[in-house]
């Protein structure tokens, strides 16, 4: 029993991840959890190339000073950011959210770490490529068959 409520504790000090904006038409930007029998395992975000999404970190208010590294930044580029929003902390106070951007730079998956000083998040980062363009003539034919 003594070991759950250890394991619960550490769990507890990890960062949670939330989505803070979406993908444009036609395109992949998505954050979801993985969760394992102790609660969240990590997180595993599908993004379109091309396709740039923010999140924010938090660990009872926002992280602070948050390290975001992606093993292979040549698919996947992680880069801090600045959010135009205030977060709660406390009864009275507010501070500016702890965020960064993920921005899907080729086709293929990699796992970006988000570290702070009480703990780490893992997120598997699958890039997938954009859509082609559609073809003007087939569309304009099927609408006049």
């Amino acid at each position: 029993m003594k070991y759950a409520l250890l394991i619960a504790a550490l769990a507890a000090c990890n960062p949670y991840l939330t989505q803070q904006s979406v993908a444009p038409p036609g395109r992949a930007a998505r954050l979801d959890t993985v969760d394992g029998f102790w609660g969240l395992k990590y997180y595993r975000l599908e993004l379109s190339k091309g396709v740039a999404l923010a999140v924010t970190c938090e660990q009872g208010g926002p992280c602070s000073h948050p390290q975001m590294l992606s093993d292979d930044p040549a698919i996947a580029e992680v880069r801090p950011a600045s959010l135009t929003q205030l977060q709660q902390v406390g009864l009275t106070m507010q501070t500016p959210a702890s965020a960064f951007v993920v921005v899907g730079k080729a086709p293929g998956t990699t796992k970006l770490h988000v570290r702070t000083h009480d703990g780490t998040r893992d997120v598997v980062v699958t890039v997938i490529a954009p859509p082609p363009p559609a073809n003007e003539q087939t569309v304009a034919k099927t609408a006049a068959e």
